[in-house]
């Protein structure tokens, strides 16, 4: 009788275990799904985006901080690179507009 009754039980866990398998994908299905909505994962990727570009500029600003004079010297240089053509202009139509000098 024993070997009879340890078959039941080994029956009886492993309906037990199909049952909460079949619950535990039921689950994990339905988690999915909510998951892959087009809104929700918007959400997650503005959420990531959002502290990617924190982490970035919090990483930035230490950086300035502990390299005030290379900062300056690239902002210097990017502010000249940008402005490059108005000031261009400006120094051509300066020169075109200084008076001749007299010859005496």
């Amino acid at each position: 009788m024993p070997k009879n009754n340890d078959e039941i039980s080994n029956l009886r866990d492993l309906a037990t275990d199909r049952d909460q398998a079949r619950k535990n994908l039921q689950r994990d299905t339905a988690e999915t799904r909510r998951r892959l909505k087009p809104a929700n994962l918007m959400a997650e990727a503005r959420s990531k985006s959002t502290q990617r570009v924190r982490k970035a500029g919090a990483s930035a600003i230490s950086g300035i901080r502990s390299n005030p004079g290379i900062t300056a010297t690239v902002a210097a240089t990017a502010t000249l690179i940008a402005m490059r053509k108005p000031i261009a202009r400006l120094i051509a139509n300066r020169k075109l507009s200084e008076p001749e000098s007299i010859e005496e």
